[in-house]
């Protein structure tokens, strides 16, 4: 049986990089967003949620580029990253359960929505969401950098 303090780990381990996973997609929406404009619009979006921020930047794209593979390119990506952050919000606004589950005899533990008990994702799920963050990060610089 693993011990608490090494579950403590990889539980902090995984929500730390799921949290700086999605961390760089955000940093993307706005550096793009500033890239269109002279002024620091950042400095206006800063208060809203990621999902919003995406869609602005999504209208400047579909308003300041010609329709073309890069554009809808980045359009989708920016439509995976805003699928994602979904994801993450289950992730990072939400506790962990842990139990023992005595059959087994180990550790077990998830994130649980706390308003949709159903709903949960567990540590492998975590790891599993950096992996697609990463994806998503890199499918999302290199649409928008075509552009």
């Amino acid at each position: 049986m693993s011990s608490l303090e090494d579950l403590y780990r990889d539980l902090s381990l995984a929500l730390g990089d799921a949290v700086w996973a999605f961390a760089r997609i955000e940093w993307i929406t706005y550096n793009h967003i500033n890239s269109y404009y002279s002024d620091s619009v950042d400095n206006l979006i800063v208060e809203i949620g990621f999902a919003n921020r995406a869609e602005i930047l999504k209208k400047i794209i579909k308003d300041k580029k010609p329709i073309s593979d890069n554009r809808d390119k980045a359009i989708d990506a920016i439509n995976k990253a805003i699928k994602l952050a979904k994801e993450r919000n289950l992730i990072v606004h939400n506790p962990w359960k842990i139990w023992i589950d005595l059959d087994a005899k180990e550790f077990m533990t998830e994130i649980e929505k706390f308003a949709a008990p159903g709903k949960s994702i567990n540590l492998d799920g975590v790891r599993a969401f950096v992996n697609k963050a990463e994806a998503v990060e890199l499918e999302l610089k290199e649409a928008l950098n075509a552009l």
